[in-house]
C-alpha cells in the first residue's frame, strides 16, 4: 500500500514554489501573509465556508458544549425545531446524532441486551450482519461512529424488540 501523502505547510510552501513561482514570490516579499494565504491563491487549497467551520466545531464538541450553544441561540430567539425524544420503551425515533449513538439509545440497547442475554455478536447477527462485526460494540464502549446502514438496522431492532 502506497503511503499517504502528507499534506502540511512544507508541502503547501514547496508546491507554489515550483508550479506558482509569482505567487511564491509574493509569499517571500509578505504580500501573503501566510502559506494557506498563497496555497489558496494558487488554487491547491480553498477557503473553508462558516458552515463548514460551524459542522466542524459541532463535531468536536462536547455534549455539554453542544447543550450550551443551542441554550445561547434559544436566548437569541432562535427556534429550534422539535426533535422526537428517545422513549423508554423502545420506541426510538433519534438513536443517533452525527452518527454516534445518543445515551439514551446505548442505555436502552443495552437493556435489551442484558433482559435478553445477549452479547454485541448476537444483535450484529439478529440485524443481519456478521456476528464478528465490532461496530456496534465501538459505538456502545468508545462512542464511535456507525455506518448509515447499522443505525437502520439498529433502528428496526430497537422496534422489534419494543416490548422488553
Amino acid at each position: 500500500m502506497a503511503k499517504k501523502q502528507v499534506r502540511d505547510s512544507a508541502y503547501y510552501e514547496d508546491r507554489p514554489k515550483r508550479e506558482h513561482p509569482s505567487i511564491y514570490a509574493d509569499l517571500k516579499t509578505g504580500k501573503h501573509q501566510t502559506v494557506t494565504e498563497a496555497a489558496i491563491a494558487a488554487g491547491l487549497k480553498t477557503v473553508r465556508t462558516r458552515l463548514q467551520e460551524l459542522k466542524n466545531a459541532w463535531s468536536k464538541a462536547s455534549a455539554t458544549e453542544r447543550d450550551d450553544f443551542v441554550q445561547w441561540l434559544v436566548g437569541l430567539g432562535v427556534t429550534m425545531p422539535s426533535v422526537p425524544a428517545a422513549s423508554t420503551s423502545g420506541s426510538l425515533t433519534l438513536i443517533a446524532s452525527n452518527r454516534k449513538l445518543s445515551p439514551s439509545a446505548s442505555k436502552r440497547i443495552e437493556d435489551i441486551m442484558s433482559k435478553r442475554h445477549l452479547k454485541v455478536g448476537d444483535v450484529m447477527a439478529e440485524m443481519g450482519f456478521r456476528k464478528l462485526n465490532a461496530s456496534l460494540g465501538r459505538a456502545l464502549h468508545r462512542g464511535d461512529r456507525l455506518q448509515p446502514d447499522v443505525i437502520t438496522a439498529l433502528q428496526k431492532w430497537l422496534a422489534a424488540n419494543s416490548s422488553i
